[in-house]
């Protein structure tokens, strides 16, 4: 906690509740324990970190209450805070162990009532007591109630669509048990649906199979048909899953089967719904794992918009999001590849990501920046069909191809790792624009899937080549003043007029991701992501720690805003399977909330201060 001098403290507003509770004696005894602290801009008054000995109740000026690097509440004049701290429960309620802090947004005084006085009025006026404890229990209980509402409006709007369905297995109703159980075995299925001569269809499960053969000693050669359990449970494909649990639950059933325009396409197992109602994660995994063509990876890999919606719905952190769609993305490429490619090309090459998904940093679906690295001596007859197809799929699955062609369609970026080692070397030494944008892409690189060590062979290769060359380095970090930081956009909305829309990616977020790439490649670090980066930066000593803290929190906050732009729009296109959200960075800031417009002024205030910090060290302004 930063500390501010107590100073005599100026009349207290006993008119506020709970205050009001207290007699005209007891209120006396309340001005003569209480202080008043002065804090400047961004003093943190409170940190979950640390213990306080008194309750906060501001007296002018505003208090941001952050966790991690969002802003969760905003406390003004009148309001008061701390009792989480003051009685150890730092974090209960309110997102569990998330870093929890209590800023001064700006020059602000609060009134501190130390624990003894505040213990001491609650024992002798029990409706006192009574009526600060059970608020700050009350603010608990509707923070929780929030979250819960949230993310059980966003569960409940689910659709059967979002979920893993099992693929059909038919037999006919002449099939014996045994047929029955082979046609299991083979598919790794736990039922099959009987095709009944008069075209009804019933179900036998492995259940059944255990009970009639094992238990009921029937022989195996018996036909299925008169066995098996007609009048079956259907919804459609695009019905909720709610119901699909309402229907499981009141027939007492484990699985139902799901229909489109008509046809059976598959069934709905209680493991695989209750996966999607616990974390739509889960059954994009399984969608991934489980897939045998592309087509099925299309459908996991657009079923990451919806998880995107519901996660931003839900108010998950930014951080949380790309961290979990860097994943599943990346489970997608892998399994593309080894869907496309024969098992000698995956023994013996590396397929890389670049750019924002190399970082993982990437939400929306934008260009695809990847490559492939061969091992020396290999060759694939068929590479070129297979890097085509590779390229193609992810169009399809909604990632536009990359407009600089850094694809493994291109022939430049699916290479022998020699290839690679002799492209570092010109991109070193003879560093030109394109150079400069090559070099910057491939340090961002993570491996996808194949043998690793081709990527860890051709990294070291370029942090080897590497020299304490400043030239080098100033012409690298240049592309980080490219684009102009506005600050006077804002005045607009204070002069009724329009302001511009705001390109966030180039005015806020690239400028902190290449400065810091530009800072970390110079420390010759291996990391790839932006928030890594500038923690090992801070440890280093290569950025000074709070602007290391400011710029974490500013990144999250840009990502986050970006993110808000596309998701709360509504929707122009298609609904359902295959809708996606558009690629724009504008952000308009007069049709932002108070709290995001000023977070956005700020931020981009903190990108030009980098900007300049960019600038001093490595002289690009000299």
């Amino acid at each position: 906690m930063q500390h501010a001098m107590p100073t005599a403290s100026p009349d207290f507003d006993f008119g506020q509740p709970p205050f009001d509770l207290l007699t005209g004696d007891q209120r006396t005894a309340l001005a003569g324990a209480l202080d008043i602290a002065l804090y400047p801009r961004d003093a943190v008054l409170l940190s979950r970190e640390e213990p306080t000995d008194a309750m906060f109740v501001v007296l002018r000026g505003t208090v941001q209450e952050r966790r991690g690097g969002e802003v969760a509440a905003v406390h003004g004049p009148g309001d008061r805070f701390g009792l989480q701290a003051l009685y150890g429960a730092a974090g209960a309620g309110a997102g569990g162990s998330s870093a929890r802090r209590f800023v001064a947004a700006e020059e602000c005084a609060c009134h501190l009532i130390p624990r003894p006085a505040l213990e001491a009025l609650s024992a002798e006026n029990p409706e006192f007591g009574a009526a600060i404890i059970g608020d700050f229990a009350q603010r608990m209980r509707d923070l929780a109630a929030l979250r819960s509402n949230r993310e059980m409006a966003a569960l409940t709007m689910a659709r059967i669509r979002q979920a893993y369905l099992h693929p059909p297995l038919f037999v006919d109703a002449a099939a014996s048990l045994r047929d029955a159980a082979e046609a299991m075995k083979q598919n790794c299925a736990s039922s099959v649906l009987v095709r009944g001569a008069d075209g009804t269809v019933g179900i036998l499960t492995g259940t059944d199979l255990r009970d009639l053969v094992v238990l009921a000693g029937r022989p195996v050669s018996e036909p299925v048909g008169p066995l098996a359990r007609y009048g079956l449970l259907t919804l459609d494909r695009d019905d909720l899953l709610f119901n699909a649990l309402v229907l499981m639950t009141k027939h007492a059933v484990r699985r139902v089967v799901v229909t489109e325009n008509g046809a059976i396409v598959g069934l709905l197992g209680q493991s695989d719904l209750l996966a999607v109602l616990s974390n739509h994660s889960q059954v994009i995994g399984l969608q991934v794992e489980h897939a045998t063509d592309p087509a099925d990876l299309r459908r996991a890999s657009r079923a990451i918009v919806e998880l995107i919606r519901t996660l931003h719905a839900t108010g998950v952190k930014v951080s949380f999001i790309a961290d979990l769609v860097t994943e599943l993305n990346r489970r997608i490429f892998r399994k593309l590849f080894e869907l496309l490619a024969p098992p000698d090309l995956l023994a013996n090459s590396c397929l890389i990501v670049m750019g924002s998904e190399g970082r993982g940093e990437q939400l929306l679906k934008t260009d695809q920046d990847n490559g492939l690295i061969l091992r020396d001596g290999f060759d694939c007859p068929d590479l070129a069909d297979i890097a085509a197809d590779f390229t193609r799929h992810l169009v399809e699955f909604g990632y536009p191809p990359c407009p600089g062609n850094i694809m493994v369609s291109n022939p430049e970026w699916t290479r022998p790792l020699a290839g690679y080692k002799d492209a570092l070397f010109n991109w070193v030494h003879r560093p030109d624009e394109a150079a400069q944008m090559n070099l910057a892409i491939f340090y961002d690189a993570a491996p996808v899937a194949g043998d690793a060590t081709l990527l860890a062979e051709a990294k070291d290769y370029l942090l080897s080549r590497l020299q304490d060359n400043q030239m080098f380095f100033t012409q690298f970090a240049r592309p980080a003043l490219s684009f102009d930081t506005p600050s006077g956009l804002f005045a607009a909305l204070f002069e009724r007029r329009r302001a511009e829309a705001v390109d966030i990616k180039k005015a806020g977020i690239f400028p902190i991701v290449h400065g810091v790439r530009a800072l970390a490649l110079e420390k010759h670090r291996v990391e790839t992501n932006t928030v890594e980066r500038i923690q090992v930066l801070a440890e280093l000593g290569a950025l000074d720690r709070k602007m290391a803290a400011d710029l974490v929190e500013a990144f999250t906050i840009l990502s986050t805003i970006r993110l808000k732009a596309r998701v709360d729009l509504p929707d122009d296109g298609p609904e359902g399977e295959g809708a996606e959200l558009a690629i724009d960075n504008l952000v308009h800031p007069d049709r932002l909330g108070k709290l995001d417009r000023d977070q956005f002024k700020d931020c981009l205030a903190l990108v030009k201060s980098f900007k300049e910090l960019i600038a001093h060290h490595f002289r690009l302004n000299h």
